[in-house]
């Protein structure tokens, strides 16, 4: 582990070989802000993990001390990236060992109907997607929140690392009261990538049937969130109480991310949070297989 987060420049998140929009939250805001108000190496985002080579798993359990990942994808999107590493043969497993994976399926199941029929129509921008996933598929956000209530590091990643990613991030940076014009830095600079890294979003959204704007960030997307969760719930606080991530729950996420004059190393080892394989008090709506907890390479459902 590193000794210093901050001695860790930027450019060395490009020395993966297959993981892209790889991010320290924290490290980011902090930049941006000039001062230190989130703890580093804790919170981190990316794209999916299926492609990382021996080397970036290497990078991600011993110098990131990643424990857990959050996968935020479709069983389709699963499907298809056990056809794609089995049809390249590759040596490593699809999992990378000593890593728990906890898949909740954002947008939820039954909200996927929902979205195939939006889907029809060209004109559907991320902004309209990002609020009918917050009003379709809020217990699935309440355990996503929930899953972040540990001290150890973790990634939460979708395919691009773009959308449901930025969602879940925006949400929790708005607990943290983080500035927006943090928040909506940290959401933009997945555009922040070489043109070979675009031309393989391009290939992906394309793959799907979407239109190429959906491999940017769309520039209306924070503030849509947060003009819909102020004039629907009066504020982020009154969508989390409504969707069952109350204030105890908050006020310990803000306990494990925000820099208290508590060492960033200390509160590593610190697990003041719920296990993520234990539903919250909204789960009882989620649909089976919502929710996989891949532990040992073995899938505990919940």
């Amino acid at each position: 582990m590193l000794d210093t987060w901050s001695e860790l420049e930027d450019t060395e998140y490009n020395e993966f070989d297959g993981i892209i929009n790889f991010r320290d939250v924290g490290k980011t805001v902090n930049a941006f802000l000039g001062k230190k108000v989130l703890k580093e190496g804790i919170l981190f985002r990316s794209a999916k993990l299926d492609d990382a080579s021996y080397k970036d798993r290497i990078r991600l359990t011993e110098v990131y001390g990643i424990k857990s990942v959050i996968d935020l994808r479709s069983k389709t999107e699963h499907l298809n990236a056990q056809e794609k590493h089995k049809f390249l043969q590759k040596n490593l497993p699809l999992k990378i060992p000593g890593i728990t994976y906890t898949r909740i399926i954002l947008p939820s199941r039954r909200f996927e109907l929902f979205l195939l029929w939006q889907l029809s129509w060209f004109n559907i921008l991320p902004p309209s997607l990002s609020l009918n996933t917050l009003s379709h598929s809020s217990p699935s956000i309440s355990l996503c929140l929930s899953s972040c209530l540990s001290g150890h590091p973790k990634i939460i990643h979708c395919t691009q690392g773009k959308d449901r990613t930025g969602l879940l991030t925006l949400l929790i940076l708005l607990i943290l009261h983080t500035p927006v014009q943090a928040i909506t830095h940290d959401y933009h600079l997945t555009n922040s990538t070489s043109p070979l890294i675009r031309s393989i979003r391009l290939a992906e959204v394309r793959e799907v049937g979407l239109p190429d704007s959906f491999a940017e960030t769309d520039q209306a997307m924070v503030s849509s969130v947060i003009s819909w969760l102020d004039a629907t719930y009066g504020g982020v606080d009154g969508y989390l109480d409504a969707i069952g991530f109350g204030e105890q729950k908050r006020e310990r996420l803000r306990e494990i991310l925000l820099c208290r004059g508590e060492d960033d190393n200390d509160a590593k080892e610190k697990d003041v949070g719920i296990s993520p394989a234990s539903p919250s008090a909204s789960s009882s709506d989620l649909e089976e297989g919502d929710v996989i907890v891949v532990q040992m390479g073995k899938e505990v459902g919940i």
